[in-house]
């Protein structure tokens, strides 16, 4: 090759390698926190209408370097523990608080599943992500979907053009309240999810998990119920949040005083709890790549 050819092939190679990086440029800078593993912080008064303070933790997990899962309390459900305790004992790169569940015990209140064991399930079609894996690199995938539990095997009921087949096949699912953007199409209405009257308007800590145009994993959390730090977030704003980071699919999962991110062993936010940290029924939990 002459050396024009091969000048031409370098600078095309490097375009190749920036062009992720140029892609979050807008985010300000990141801190690395492993290889693959980067965070964000924002506080970016325009990202509420009405503007106003807001503290978010946006962490991207390079699925080819990184790895995620989910992670049960005390390794078993029903149960509690905080994030930091379970990101801890799975010596974790980082973590966020998962799915929803019952206070007193921790029972999860939609699809959990992990390890290929669905845990529990939901006749209502609630937003949901499944963790797969193909070609040694971790995909999502996200719909609306509700499960049948009866024996002999656990049928799958995906409303949004998703396969059933896909969502056996997941190691693990964590279904949320409110799927808030499925390949690249905002959502608009969520009368089918059911939710409790208000919560989509009303301004809460919140917890998302979402997929870029790359195939990077984001794991977010905004803090809220603090005005002098972070006032949360609606769902409106959840999207507004979404379209800054790029995300062709999110997914807003349990929130308000359950919404937690640790970083290295270290809670980087700001959990909205009197008491502290929450413990809640499950995490996920971001891994080096075995």
């Amino acid at each position: 090759m002459n050396p024009n050819g091969i000048r031409a092939l370098f600078a095309a190679a490097l375009l190749l390698v920036l062009a992720p990086l140029h892609a979050q440029s807008d985010l300000g800078s990141a801190e690395r926190i492993a290889d693959g593993v980067l965070l964000y912080r924002l506080d970016d008064e325009s990202l509420l209408d009405p503007p106003g303070h807001v503290a978010v933790q946006a962490l991207r997990v390079d699925p080819r370097l990184a790895t995620i899962e989910v992670a049960l309390a005390e390794d078993r459900s029903p149960a509690r523990e905080t994030v930091l305790s379970i990101a801890q004992r799975r010596r974790a790169i980082a973590a966020v608080n998962g799915g929803f569940f019952a206070l007193q015990d921790g029972a999860p209140q939609a699809i959990l599943k992990r390890a290929g064991r669905l845990l529990g399930g939901s006749a209502r079609a609630r937003g949901a992500v499944g963790i797969t894996r193909r070609g040694g690199a971790t995909l999502l995938l996200f719909d609306r979907v509700a499960v049948d539990r009866a024996p002999p095997s656990p049928v799958y009921h995906p409303r949004l053009g998703s396969r059933a087949p896909d969502w056996s096949a997941a190691s693990d699912i964590v279904s949320g309240a409110g799927l808030l953007v499925r390949d690249g199409r905002e959502i608009t209405e969520w009368a089918d999810e059911a939710l409790s009257a208000g919560f989509e308007t009303t301004r809460h800590p919140r917890t998302m998990i979402g997929a870029d145009r790359d195939g990077g994993i984001w794991l977010v959390t905004v803090d809220g119920r603090q005005p002098w730090l972070s006032l949360g977030m609606t769902f409106a704003e959840l999207q507004r949040l979404a379209r800054r980071l790029g995300l062709r699919s999110a997914l807003n999962l349990d929130g308000g005083g359950s919404t937690t991110m640790v970083v290295e062993r270290w809670i980087v936010n700001h959990p909205s709890d009197e008491t502290g940290p929450r413990p809640v029924s499950d995490a996920l939990v971001v891994l080096p790549r075995r």
